[in-house]
């Protein structure tokens, strides 16, 4: 644009036009891919609550299942303790959610650390 005589001069006006349509389509490919990562982050944050959740039902599951003792009388209970005592009178060791007799565990391969 020159400034001649205190007068402006407007380039032509196809050159405008398509000055705008380019900034135009530029604004809509931007906010479309605005659009769409906006979209994914919600999904993402959504799945990750939802996650969350359910560990924290497991979590709860977990922690209310030991409260079922308490119901249970102090008679039911020694009684169990003693069904399971003589069930297996041996020295038991909890190996992966298992009670394994001690003699059992000792038999089987190990580490050596010297």
């Amino acid at each position: 644009m020159e400034n001649t005589h205190g007068k402006l001069h407007l380039p032509h006006s196809t050159v405008l036009i398509r000055n705008l349509d380019a900034v135009q389509s530029f604004v809509k490919s931007r906010l479309s891919d605005t659009k769409r990562e906006i979209g994914d982050g919600l999904s993402f944050f959504k799945e990750e609550i939802a996650e969350k959740f359910h560990k924290t039902g497991d979590y709860l599951n977990s922690l209310v299942l030991p409260v079922n003792n308490f119901i249970k009388d102090i008679n039911q209970i020694e009684q169990e303790f003693e069904a399971e005592r003589q069930k297996n009178d041996e020295y038991c060791i909890c190996l992966n959610g298992r009670m394994i007799p001690a003699a059992e565990v000792l038999n089987m391969p190990m580490e050596e650390n010297y």
